[in-house]
């Protein structure tokens, strides 16, 4: 097995996991976990060329760089159901933001003092210690727009990537 496919494998299996998390009885940081690092496995498959013998980079931030990429391959757009490539780029940059968030979310880009989906850290500005479990990330709500998308677009791209 090569390292592209190695990464979409195990992105796949985490995504199964993912879908297993929306029980609403789970806390949602595991979901968000999950998501943070489905995304960054699926970049770095992207990132990393068929049949390739060397792994990609140990980098979190990879999954914004792998969609300004996607935006010009017209072969991904229309696997993904956009026949305009000005409608598909719009589509991409509005998620930007939120997907940028997401890749922070990793505790090697929080550290201490931000939340995360993994560790408890210290909010600064009340310096109390927040525990992820307890905590709502309410800008990542799975409802929000923006969220859905994500989530649709991540589970696109796992099945239209070979």
């Amino acid at each position: 097995m090569d390292w592209r496919n190695a990464f979409l494998d195990q992105a796949r299996s985490d995504h199964a996991i993912l879908v297993r998390l929306a029980d609403p009885a789970v806390e949602y940081c595991h979901r968000l976990h999950y998501l943070q690092m489905i995304s960054e496995k699926l970049a770095k498959a992207y990132s990393t060329p068929p049949g390739s013998t060397a792994p990609p980079p140990t980098i979190h931030s990879a999954f914004v760089r792998m969609l300004q990429i996607l935006k010009s391959r017209p072969e991904i757009r229309r696997q993904l159901g956009f026949d305009d490539a000005t409608r598909f780029k719009s589509y991409i940059d509005s998620l930007l933001d939120l997907v940028r968030k997401i890749e922070r979310l990793a505790p090697s880009q929080a550290g201490l003092t931000l939340p995360n989906p993994e560790y408890p850290w210290e909010d600064m500005s009340t310096h109390q210690i927040q525990v992820p479990a307890r905590f709502g990330f309410a800008e990542f709500d799975p409802k929000k727009p923006k969220m859905i998308k994500i989530h649709q677009l991540v589970r696109d791209l796992l099945k239209i990537t070979r």
